[in-house]
């Protein structure tokens, strides 16, 4: 069965973007090693809503996750996709079971988007989340979670790991 994973990091104050959806806050950042490329190395397929899709679609230097299985949550077409992505258009629970049949080598993970993470934790699909605590206030943005997204649940802090930067790594088990 395919693992489903979770790695999104937040500002101290919780959130994934500035208030005009910018990322550019977490460019300071990318001077040590996070883990980031051991933890592609595993994924088979990656999961995103539109917008996150959109906005991937944007950066420069292309599709970053060419070679894997690419499942988009839309419910309109995708022109001109990657190759090996394709709209998801049948819901969350049965995109969970569909990931979880595991057609991909490696495990899943449901990039950005906190309303499409929060949607796989309340259906308890997470087998772990790697939130990444950056030392920053952004005073606004879009929210790591979106308030009432997810039901109360405790989670398994199972290792943390703090970088020169100031950045912290929260691993969680999802039970």
């Amino acid at each position: 069965m395919t693992r489903i994973y979770g790695f999104i990091a937040a500002s101290l104050d919780g959130y994934i973007a500035d208030r005009n959806g910018g990322l550019d806050w977490l460019a300071p950042f990318d001077d040590v090693d996070s883990g980031y490329g051991a933890f592609i190395a595993e994924i088979g397929t990656v999961v995103m809503g539109r917008a996150t899709y959109e906005a991937v679609r944007a950066m420069p230097g292309g599709w970053p996750y060419a070679g894997k299985r690419g499942l988009i949550v839309t419910s309109r077409p995708l022109p001109d996709a990657p190759a090996g992505v394709a709209a998801w258009t049948q819901g969350v629970p049965a995109l969970i079971d569909h990931v979880r049949g595991g057609e991909s080598e490696g495990a899943a993970w449901v990039v950005g988007g906190g309303g499409l993470q929060a949607a796989f934790i309340a259906a308890g699909a997470f087998d772990r989340l790697d939130l990444f605590v950056i030392p920053v206030l952004l005073g606004g943005g879009i929210a790591l979670f979106p308030p009432g997204a997810t039901p109360a649940r405790r989670l398994q802090l199972e290792e943390t790991e703090r970088y020169a930067n100031g950045m912290t790594r929260l691993r969680y088990a999802l039970s």
